[in-house]
């Protein structure tokens, strides 16, 4: 500002008042220039003077300089490399801060996917877990510590081969091969030996877990289907049962009808006259034809019953229901094995089943009985060994509708035991020769529950 500023200069507009002026410019005022320093604001002001100025200065003037275009040039230069440097600054920290912004609300997001994610996995009903190469379990979520653990011990590290029944390990080692060798995903089916002697069966499915072009474990999600299995098994059972039913009531009915059909004919002939003792003995056996029909339709209402009465879980004490299902039969019968042996599951259905298999024993002519109580695998064993001839031909037959070595006998008793045992989850074992007799073990499912529901 001023008249007569230095000639060579470049880039430096010159301006006789301070309108139009950005506020963030760089100032030169000549001594001789009329300058309202009140009006200077934020510029940045340096008086150009060959003459000597006596202080003070007035506070907005910076510094003063000779009439030198080499020295304005150069401060000139100074000042904008500065407001460059300031504005590149400036632009730093708003991008930082502005990172810095998104670095917390990411964080914040990531944090609030990892609880949702940890909740989602907390509180799953299904097992799942992680698997290192050499099978142990390097994660567990809280509902697989239910199912697995007890008293608070730690899953991680240990083989989950030691949760698996023996039979089952094969097809675990399997899946853990194919994840780690082949890279590939899985699906088996394996008995797991859960907390507190329950056991079930699991439908595991594990993927690989890849990171750096290397598997490190194998993510498994585990589905309790025991009760799914068991119900397939039971509905399987029930329709071959009712399929055999079909097929052998025309069997079985063929001969008393004719009985009575045969019986009526003799009867039905005037020309004959029958002596009281021939009738007596026509009525007798269209009575007995009778009631055998009427005894095969008791049974079939009595396994339809079986099939339907309901399912009632609650803790049974096995060794107290045997002893009271004994009672005061018509067979000695001598105990052995575990003196405690509870199981939860449903009294009526074991009792029937025990019922069933004694009332079999009874009618193959034995006159003793030995009653053997045990577990193994999740499993309450109730074996029951007769001393009859034992069993010839095919064991599958024996639980067949209308099977029976005595003619005179319907035949569903050991098919209603079966029946009833697999709605509860367990089975029949046989051991058809025991020399002598046999022995009919109830393979008693002894838990179907997790931790949490025996809380």
């Amino acid at each position: 500002m001023g008249a007569s500023m230095p000639a060579g200069l470049s880039g430096i507009d010159r301006a006789d008042t301070l309108d139009g002026v950005p506020e963030n410019s760089l100032l030169f005022a000549e001594d001789s220039a009329r300058v309202s320093w009140k009006d200077v604001g934020g510029r940045r002001v340096y008086l150009v003077s060959d003459l000597p100025i006596s202080p003070p200065l007035p506070e907005r003037v910076v510094g003063v300089i000779p009439r030198d275009p080499l020295v304005i040039e150069a401060i000139v230069t100074l000042y904008t490399e500065m407001r460059e440097s300031y504005d590149l600054g400036d632009r730093l920290i708003r991008s930082l801060n502005e990172k810095e912004l998104a670095l917390q609300e990411k964080q914040k997001t990531m944090l609030r996917d990892s609880r949702r994610h940890q909740a989602i996995i907390g509180n799953a009903t299904d097992l799942i877990f992680t698997l290192g190469p050499h099978g142990r379990i390097m994660f567990a979520n809280e509902t697989m510590k239910k199912y697995l653990s007890t008293g608070g011990a730690l899953l991680a590290g240990r083989p989950l081969e030691g949760f698996v029944v023996a039979e089952d390990r094969q097809a675990v080692a399997g899946m853990i091969r194919r994840g780690f060798v082949d890279g590939a995903p899985s699906k088996i089916e394996a008995r797991l030996l859960l907390a507190r002697g329950a056991a079930g069966i699991f439908s595991l499915m594990s993927t690989p877990l890849v990171e750096d072009g290397r598997i490190y474990a194998l993510s498994v999600i585990g589905r309790d289907i025991t009760d799914i299995r068991a119900m397939q098994h039971r509905l399987t059972l029930q329709a071959r049962d009712l399929t055999l039913m079909m097929n052998g009531l025309a069997h079985e009915l063929r001969n008393p009808l004719m009985v009575i059909g045969a019986y009526m004919k003799r009867i039905g002939k005037k020309e004959k006259v029958m002596s009281p003792e021939s009738l007596h003995r026509a009525l007798s056996g269209i009575d007995s034809s009778v009631g055998r029909i009427e005894g095969m339709i008791e049974r079939i209402e009595a396994y339809e019953a079986m099939v339907n009465l309901g399912v009632n879980y609650g803790e049974v004490n096995v060794r107290g229901l045997v002893e009271e299902t004994l009672g005061a039969g018509p067979v000695a019968a001598g105990i052995s094995g575990e003196e405690e042996l509870t199981v939860y599951s449903d009294g009526s259905h074991i009792r029937a089943a025990f019922g069933r298999i004694v009332e079999n024993a009874v009618e193959a002519g034995s006159d003793r009985l030995d009653i053997g109580l045990s577990r193994a695998d999740g499993y309450a064993l109730v074996s029951i060994r007769d001393y009859g001839p034992g069993v010839t031909g095919d064991v599958n037959e024996l639980f067949a509708p209308f099977y029976s070595s005595d003619p005179m006998k319907i035949g569903l008793g050991l098919t209603e035991a079966r029946i009833v045992m697999a709605k509860i989850g367990s089975s029949i074992e046989v051991v058809p020769r025991a020399n002598p007799g046999a022995v009919f073990t109830l393979k008693i499912l002894m838990d179907r529950r997790n931790a949490a529901r025996q809380d």
